[in-house]
């Protein structure tokens, strides 16, 4: 059970083989059917200023991260662990599992962002949250071309308990949406500190990589996007986790890897993606 972890051909050329696949131009199906819907979701804008996003079943314990002030190892992983989900599915016969990130909340529930391969040929199973709360989840959205995909987690969430996976403070935590600071991202250099963070067979957030960029913006013109190249060793299971800088903001989404090189796609690139599905984007200065 869970033994099997999906491969593409996708992260295989990302993990700097000489081959190129030819893709269709980039498109993002949506599943929604009633795009009215986008209207009525909650403003990101306002939310980022901290405040706790409503106050009713589900969502009285999700907050908007804030960028920390100082670069420092530990706080920034400890914040960037609310916002991480293990996501299990089921597919051609087996059980397998990734990770997500907490994105954003819509009046739909709370949004989360994967890899697209995780999702695409499965059926999702499981949320786990950061809480350890496992709750469902509804597939919103699959780009076609860049590996993302959007799930939503209803508001009618669980009750907290433990649950394998959660530590033993978990159920105590807020759980987070990630903090998006464009004027930090635009200076990530080599000497930045990144923590890269997925989930186990059975844990949530508690695969944790330090990591250094290689390239922040490698165009690979048959992908349409360009690919962050890290330095990291990454491990199966951790497609869809987060890379976060030393303020505790997510730069962007772990694609896969191959010995000690992975591949992420920066969240301006999940932004981009998120408006494509949602018909909105993230706000990315008002930190």
């Amino acid at each position: 059970m869970k033994e099997r972890i999906k491969t593409i051909v996708f992260w295989i050329l990302l993990a700097f083989t000489a081959a190129a696949a030819m893709v269709t131009p980039w498109a993002c199906a949506n599943k929604k059917e009633n795009n009215s819907e986008k209207e009525t979701m909650v403003e990101s804008q306002e939310a980022a200023e901290g405040t706790i996003v409503g106050d009713g079943a589900g969502l009285n314990n999700v907050e908007f991260a804030k960028s920390l002030d100082g670069e420092n190892a530990e706080k920034p992983q400890e914040q960037a662990e609310r916002s991480i989900v293990r996501l299990d599915v089921q597919g051609n016969g087996a059980e397998y599992f990734g990770s997500g990130v907490i994105w954003d909340v819509a009046e739909e529930g709370i949004v989360i962002v994967t890899s697209r391969h995780l999702l695409e040929e499965g059926e999702l199973l499981r949320v786990v949250l950061p809480d350890g709360r496992e709750t469902s989840g509804k597939t919103e959205g699959l780009c076609q071309v860049k590996d993302i995909g959007f799930v939503v987690v209803p508001e009618d969430l669980p009750e907290k308990e433990k649950v394998n996976g959660a530590s033993s403070d978990a159920a105590e935590k807020t759980m987070l949406v990630v903090s998006l600071h464009q004027r930090i991202f635009d200076t990530l250099d080599a000497e930045s500190p990144l923590v890269v963070l997925g989930c186990s067979e059975d844990g949530v957030g508690d695969e944790a990589r330090h990591a250094v960029l290689k390239d922040k913006a490698w165009f690979r013109e048959e992908f349409g996007s360009d690919i962050m190249v890290l330095e990291c060793e990454a491990k199966p299971g951790m497609s869809g986790g987060g890379v976060f800088d030393g303020n505790g903001n997510f730069v962007g989404m772990l694609g896969g890897g191959s010995g000690n090189d992975a591949a992420a796609l920066s969240m301006e690139t999940v932004n981009e993606a998120y408006e494509e599905v949602f018909g909105r984007m993230r706000s990315t200065e008002e930190y």
